[in-house]
């Protein structure tokens, strides 16, 4: 398999804020990333789980250059972030979605502001006219073009944001708590966009604390005080319930209806995360 994202050994940490006065005073640094390693291969969907604090934004933010770490270092397609002459290249290859799509639309047009992206790479107008259409279709708002953006649902506008960034035609997509502001149908049309292009070859990594979310990765990264505590399949993370809760993280729902059957005398088979699996194997033990 082919890492796409190396990150090795990193270690961030926030301090020496300005006081009120204007003065620069020393705080205790707060050390958000504590020898952090991962890596992403092509095509993979990586969700990064962390309750509020645990570091997964910070994360991501090294993804694509925004932030740098004390030590250690991230490789994007093999080329390091910490390389500045690399910075557009490497952005150019990584897209970001962040968690407030009002805080990334800026264009009056739904179809403007999809071509933002590639005006500023200096595409050409003929080829910018085909990536938002392309990228407008993936998302399914091609009737919406000629919207303003601020008549769209939050789920919609997130959906435009993403056209935006796939207009750039990036290979790996970071979706930074994209879904958190976001009511429940959002959340679902977010994530059939994100599992889609998934299914399409773009690498996609998931930063979020939505369990049912995580659940449809290929791989699940747990953070907690800065470290990465636990990886692996959702099935395997999600079984280790009790370790979760002791971090402050819960567990799917399907997770949950599946573990009290069990204590209940039902024999359900183990690796159950979503609820279609839940739905299925309940109807395997009515059959039998």
């Amino acid at each position: 398999m082919e890492i796409v994202v190396k990150i090795d050994e990193i270690v961030f940490e926030y301090g020496g804020q300005p006081s009120d006065d204007g003065e620069n005073i020393e705080t205790p640094p707060n050390v958000a990333l504590d020898g952090v390693s991962i890596a992403i291969n092509k095509g993979e969907f990586v969700a990064v789980l962390g309750h509020n604090g645990s570091g997964k934004s910070t994360l991501a933010k090294h993804i694509n250059g925004l932030l740098q770490p004390k030590e250690g270092m991230v490789w994007v397609k093999g080329i390091p972030t910490s390389d500045e002459e690399k910075t557009w290249e490497i952005r150019q290859s990584v897209g970001m979605v962040f968690q407030n799509p009002d805080n990334q639309i800026i264009a009056t047009i739904v179809e403007e502001d999809v071509a933002f992206g590639p005006e500023n790479l200096g595409v050409p107008p003929a080829e910018i006219r085909v990536r938002v259409d392309e990228a407008l279709e993936a998302v399914g708002m091609t009737k919406f073009a000629g919207n303003p953006p601020h008549q769209l649902s939050g789920g919609q506008k997130q959906r435009v944001a993403i056209a935006g960034i796939l207009a750039m035609r990036p290979d790996i997509i970071v979706m930074d708590e994209s879904t958190a502001m976001l009511d429940p149908i959002g959340r679902r049309e977010v994530m059939a966009v994100a599992k889609r292009l998934n299914s399409e070859g773009i690498t996609i990594i998931l930063i979020t604390h939505y369990m049912d979310e995580a659940a449809q990765a290929d791989r699940v990264v747990v953070m907690n005080g800065g470290k990465v505590v636990m990886e692996g399949v959702p099935a395997d993370i999600f079984t280790q319930i009790d370790e979760l809760k002791e971090i402050g993280l819960d567990v799917p729902q399907a997770v949950e209806i599946a573990h009290k059957l069990r204590l209940g005398g039902i024999d359900l088979p183990k690796g159950i995360v979503t609820g279609n699996q839940l739905v299925e194997a309940l109807t395997n033990v009515n059959r039998n």
